[in-house]
């Protein structure tokens, strides 16, 4: 019988073959370790918001077998480790930090940003919503939106929310921060948000298939290594941030040329 591989020293051995996506099923099952050992395939595609075609590939490039010998690793290891596996922890975390950043700019839609550019010509309110660390940076983007004179209200509670939802208006834009695209409460206040109006929905989420994406206009999505310490989500929004500095950059050298 052939010897069950140490999940630890698999993933040690293998996590930099791992593509964007396949990181993050990686991170999400060291995150969820001990509810994973007990899913299905297709359990947990549905919670990496893939398809189980990339799971399996996944678990072939830990150097298993196939999804039944992941399972069996992750049943004979008793917990997830405290730490980042040695490998990932030893890697040169700044050049993948800048790499990131600079990946997310380039894969960010030009259209798309036009598009919101032009958006913002219609002298809109800007209704910003995010939770946890995604609000922390919006309150960053609420400042760069009132220095250029647009009417910016951060979502920061359920009043401000039920405020906004009798407000909002069809040129109105929601304006979200939603990095694991599946927050319950952001989920339901765009759906409100589209049953009040038609106002524009922009977000901001990771570069995986994700609820948030899919009920959204216009979806711009990052690359970051999720860091969580503590149990605290740690994950840079740096990338979000400069899409958003990129495309008011733009229009303020638009309004200093016209002057």
């Amino acid at each position: 019988m052939t010897e069950t591989k140490n999940f630890y020293s698999a993933a040690n051995q293998n996590i930099s073959h791992l593509n964007e996506s396949e990181k993050r099923i990686f991170n999400y099952v060291l995150k969820n370790f001990d509810e994973a050992k007990h899913y299905s395939i297709r359990q947990l595609a549905k919670k990496c918001f893939v398809s189980s075609a990339t799971i399996f590939r996944f678990t072939k490039k830990l150097g298993f077998e196939g999804y039944s010998d992941f399972v069996d690793s992750l049943l004979n290891t008793s917990e997830a480790p405290q730490e980042i596996p040695h490998s990932v922890k030893q890697k040169d975390y700044r050049e993948e930090y800048l790499k990131n950043i600079m990946e997310s700019i380039r894969v960010a839609d030009q259209e798309r940003m036009e598009t919101f550019n032009q958006l913002l010509d219609n002298d809109p309110v800007i209704y910003l919503i995010g939770e946890e660390l995604d609000q922390q940076a919006l309150h960053y983007v609420d400042w760069l939106f009132t220095a250029q004179g647009f009417q910016s209200v951060l979502l920061s509670d359920k009043a401000a929310v039920r405020n906004a939802l009798h407000n909002i208006k069809d040129n109105d834009i929601l304006f979200v921060f939603a990095y694991t695209g599946d927050n319950p409460a952001i989920i339901e206040t765009i759906e409100l948000v589209k049953q009040a109006s038609q106002a524009t929905i922009v977000s901001f989420t990771r570069a995986v298939t994700n609820v948030v994406q899919n009920l959204c206009d216009i979806d711009f999505y990052i690359f970051t290594d999720e860091i969580i310490y503590d149990s605290l989500d740690m994950t840079s929004r740096i990338s979000m941030i400069a899409i958003v500095e990129l495309i008011l950059y733009k229009r303020l050298k638009r309004s200093l040329t016209n002057e």
